[in-house]
């Protein structure tokens, strides 16, 4: 059923681009159309139109159909053939102009040589973005579906500083935007940040960044941190102690390390603990089952600590 959709939307855009050339030979027939313009030039330069257009129609159709399937990558597909059909065309249809106009190859080559350079001034960030764009399709630099954080100043962003402990808070500081790729198209990719918001970033900006992948292929584990105060009321011998009990016990293939990170200020001390996540499970509830255990071992602390007073 898939394959006769497209099919059928072929068929039908094939048959509106014989009708329009149909019109196009009668107006010309008739003079409406001036007899100086070619008739095949007016046919190569509706077929190249038409095929643009069929292009990019077909790609929003596959779209629909083969994403449940196949997932984000036929986003890659179909923009990558959308990109090389836009420059082919681009080419053919400045041939068909200087052919019209009757343009002798030197002087279209010396024309072209210095309207090409302040064609290409002006539009450079254009052009930086259409080259960026096919750079990161062929190369696999960032594919639809990746889950990244952009880091570039080209995008400032500034975490939370006050109170103090909010810059402890993340596993690590990076300065950037999280999210999903969704698309990488023509000029701009669309990235969905972890609060559901679209943010459009231009290619340029997403080729000269650097990544932070958080859906690599090549790793096997994940290591990350939890940090947590104690008061330097209590003995740092004794915190660890009731931290190894209550951790080692069944999450010792986990745990990396507990230690004594640093003081944070004179009233307290900073306990880390490095754990490593399988690549099938989820890091965060790892981290969250690690906090829970602090927390109840904070709190028999407490506990302890007014029993004794």
């Amino acid at each position: 059923m898939s394959a006769r959709k497209i099919a059928t939307r072929i068929i039908m855009s094939i048959l509106a681009l014989g009708l329009l050339a149909v019109l196009m030979w009668f107006l010309w027939g008739m003079q409406v159309i001036p007899p100086s313009i070619p008739l095949n030039t007016i046919y190569t330069t509706l077929t190249v139109i038409g095929v643009v257009l069929i292009v990019y129609s077909i790609s929003g159709l596959a779209l629909k159909i083969f994403i449940p399937k196949y997932g984000r990558k036929v986003y890659a597909v179909t923009n990558a053939l959308k990109i090389f059909t836009y420059i082919i065309a681009g080419i053919i249809l400045l041939i068909i102009i200087l052919a019209s106009l009757g343009i002798s190859p030197e002087a279209a080559l010396l024309g072209g040589t210095f309207s090409g350079l302040i064609v290409g001034l002006a539009i450079q960030p254009v052009l930086s973005n259409v080259f960026a764009g096919l750079i990161v399709l062929l190369t696999g630099y960032v594919k639809p579906g990746d889950e990244i954080r952009l880091v570039t100043p080209e995008m400032p962003y500034q975490w939370a500083f006050l109170p103090g402990y909010k810059y402890f808070s993340p596993d690590y500081i990076f300065v950037g935007y999280r999210g999903r790729i969704i698309e990488v198209g023509l000029l701009y990719s669309l990235m969905i940040s972890e609060s559901g918001l679209e943010l459009k970033i231009p290619n340029r900006i997403l080729f000269n960044a650097a990544l932070v992948n958080y859906t690599p292929e090549r790793q096997l584990e994940r290591i990350s941190q939890v940090r947590y105060e104690f008061k330097v009321d209590y003995d740092p011998d004794l915190v660890l102690g009731r931290i190894r009990d209550a951790l080692l016990d069944d999450m010792k293939g986990i745990i990396e390390e507990i230690i004594i990170n640093e003081q944070s200020d004179k009233e307290h001390y900073i306990v880390q603990i490095r754990f490593s996540a399988p690549a099938d499970r989820d890091w965060r509830e790892i981290k969250s089952e690690i906090l829970k255990r602090l927390i109840k071992v904070h709190r028999e602390l407490k506990l302890l600590e007014k029993s004794v007073s």
